[in-house]
């Protein structure tokens, strides 16, 4: 297919290209998308103020006599500042904006988006694993105990007194394999409405859905976390595109460029249970 003919051009650009855009391979990113956004304050400001929720209001019985002593709220605010600071710039040689064929055009931000959308989910599975409650076990979960083991994490929690509408579970795919061995956890995926299925979830344990995820560590089972205690801080996020290079040095060429300013925190470390393996020698 030929480019058209600029307004200062004399002929036809005659540009060669396959038809298809290239596949690639595409890990899910189910993790980022369960973190809450409770922030208090303005991001652009380069810090914001999460509520730290801690015990609920005190009662005790009223003395008729002397009155009863005030008590203080036991809610704090944590000051998060923003640190993560991401960008794309990737030349794309030989084309000016207007001129990039098609294919490439989709192709590119087609990649760029997925780069960047997995950049902010490993951030946010880093933060889980560095800072939530590691599991004592470190054997390796087996098809006899992982329905167990989940159970008991998601219980942990529970025990907090938060809601099971709150929580998720993250499960690697070794772990996803040994749970579809268990037929507790299959007979509760063949009661999964369309919507949950659409939103990845494979099923429930113990009443928190299950989500896969291959972007877990290497040694990591699987996580249980609670959301509200999961906060994810988007200040800006300018999305891939192409723009002209024109800084003097580069001749007919552009660059696929984006950026995002973010931050990802777990605000309370006994509202994410991670299960890890010992690492083979």
């Amino acid at each position: 297919m030929a480019n058209p003919i600029a307004t200062n051009g004399t002929h036809y650009r005659q540009e060669r290209y396959a038809d298809k855009i290239v596949k690639l391979y595409r890990k899910l990113l189910v993790v980022r998308t369960e973190f809450m956004r409770d922030y208090e304050g303005d991001p652009v400001s380069g810090s914001i103020q999460v509520p730290v929720r801690g015990t609920d209001v005190a009662v005790s019985t009223y003395d008729v006599l002397n009155g009863n002593t005030l008590t203080q709220s036991a809610t704090t605010y944590l000051p998060i500042l923003l640190t993560k600071n991401k960008i794309i710039n990737e030349l794309i040689d030989k084309y000016e904006a207007a001129s990039v064929p098609d294919n490439l055009i989709a192709q590119r931000l087609e990649s760029g988006s997925y780069s960047m959308g997995l950049t902010l989910e490993l951030n946010a599975i880093a933060e889980l694993e560095d800072n939530g409650t590691v599991e004592s076990s470190t054997s390796a979960l087996t098809n006899t105990d992982a329905y167990t083991s989940i159970k008991n994490s998601v219980r942990d929690i529970k025990k907090l007194g938060v809601d099971v509408t709150d929580m998720v579970t993250i499960v690697d795919p070794d772990t996803e394999a040994l749970l579809l061995e268990d037929v507790k956890f299959s007979n509760s995926a063949g009661a999964l409405g369309a919507e949950l299925l659409r939103e990845g979830v494979i099923g429930k344990i113990n009443g928190v859905r299950v989500k896969m995820s291959a972007n877990l560590s290497a040694t990591t089972e699987y996580i249980v976390f609670a959301r509200p205690w999961a906060q994810s801080v988007d200040e800006w996020i300018a999305e891939p595109f192409i723009e002209d290079i024109k800084d003097g040095k580069h001749v007919k060429a552009s660059a696929l460029q984006g950026r995002a300013i973010y931050e990802d925190k777990l605000t309370s470390a006994t509202a994410c249970r991670v299960k890890t393996v010992a690492a083979s020698i």
